[in-house]
């Protein structure tokens, strides 16, 4: 069986980190995006892959990574040409040829192993088509299916809908013929419905951590159940960490990183690398600092994402936040995240439970985007690369 992931695709959801920028190659923990399913689809799936990726996404930077994780023989990459997840999928048409049956993986979900095993499991055991659910209570922003005991009856498209509370977990098992439902100029939804009147689609339930990264603080939310909250310290041998730092809890620092004097890093962090963190800064929980990021001296850090190659100057204070590619917060940048109390947003708030009663949220900052020294940001803001300002909605 061969392995399908779809990375391509741009949404206005994910703004302003994606401004002129892909959002398959979003990292966390030192990996982009894209790379989680990928990897743990061909952990389950004994067989060859293919990335599938909008023309926005440079091909040399995927590339780039699969060659770092040694995944490069066995897995390519195309380009789609025509638009939406219909055209992601009908690129991969002949890549699946001569298979029975694959795997499809949507490329910014972040799930656990065993999810995938299940998918593959239900479809084993049914020999029919198998989706990955997830009952939720929040299924405005999602694609959702209606069930009867352990069949999918309907596929529904995004929006909120009183027949159901599962949510389209973006992990199948499909059948090659697929493909010619979708030639009938079918979306991928009515699709997918045509092929319950055919053969059926059996629901495969999970009830784990699942993310689904549409929103810049689902990052924030993916890091969460990603990083292990008691791995202890792990510490790269090409890293220095100045002998005055200290680390308490789960600590990983990354190749070529440097922690300085008397910096205090308070995990589950991870510090990604050739970063540097300056002299006292205070790194907190549920923190990930991504390949050369600067964090001057004196900062504070807290549940937030820092893109590869962002700045954060000496003396801010940056919480509940994701910095994008390249940006850059000039000196004594504060970040206000606290909210007010009728606050609401479509997706869910980072680590709510996590960080007690209060509802936090930050500053989401466009790629190369520079905050000037001094400002004060927040709560709930976009920072765009022309520098204008709005709240988030």
């Amino acid at each position: 069986m061969r392995v399908v992931v779809l990375t391509g695709g741009q949404t206005k959801r994910m703004l302003p980190l994606t401004e002129g920028y892909s959002r398959a190659l979003l990292n966390i923990m030192g990996k982009p995006l894209f790379m989680y399913p990928l990897q743990t689809a061909l952990k389950v799936v004994a067989g060859k892959g293919l990335v599938v990726t909008s023309s926005d996404t440079p091909l040399g930077e995927i590339i780039r990574h699969l060659q770092a994780t040694g995944l490069s023989a066995n897995v390519s990459v195309k380009t789609q040409q025509e638009p939406g997840i219909e055209g992601a999928l009908l690129a991969s048409r002949e890549f699946t040829e001569g298979e029975e049956w694959f795997m499809l993986a949507y490329g910014d979900v972040i799930v656990n192993e065993e999810a995938f095993r299940l998918v593959l499991d239900v479809h084993a055991g049914s020999g029919r088509p198998s989706a990955l659910l997830i009952p939720s209570s929040n299924i405005q922003s999602f694609g959702s299916a209606i069930v009867r005991e352990n069949m999918i009856t309907r596929f529904l498209p995004g929006g909120s809908s009183d027949e159901t509370s599962y949510v389209v977990g973006g992990i199948f098992i499909l059948p090659s013929e697929f493909f010619s439902l979708l030639k009938n100029d079918s979306s991928f939804f009515e699709a997918l419905n045509q092929l319950i009147e055919k053969t059926g689609v059996y629901a495969a339930f999970w009830t784990g951590d699942w993310i689904a990264v549409d929103y810049p603080w689902d990052l924030i939310n993916a890091l969460y159940s990603l990083i292990d909250k008691k791995c202890g310290k792990i510490i790269a041998p090409s890293a220095k960490v100045s002998p005055t730092a200290i680390l308490e809890g789960c600590v990983i620092i990354d190749e070529g990183a440097t922690v300085d004097h008397y910096a205090v890093i308070k995990g589950p962090v991870y510090i990604g690398r050739n970063s540097f963190i300056g002299m006292g800064a205070f790194i907190r929980e549920y923190t990930s600092i991504e390949e050369n990021v600067v964090v001057g001296a004196y900062s504070e850090i807290k549940r937030s994402v820092l893109q590869p190659f962002s700045t954060v100057g000496s003396f801010s204070l940056i919480t509940d936040s994701v910095f994008g590619y390249g940006s850059v917060a000039e000196p004594r940048t504060t970040v206000i995240s606290m909210l007010p109390e009728n606050f609401t947003a479509v997706r869910e708030l980072p680590l709510q439970g996590i960080v007690g009663k209060k509802k936090k949220l930050g500053a989401f900052v466009s790629p190369y985007a520079r905050i000037k020294s001094g400002t004060v940001l927040g709560p709930a803001v976009k920072v765009h690369r022309d520098g204008h300002i709005e709240g988030v909605q």
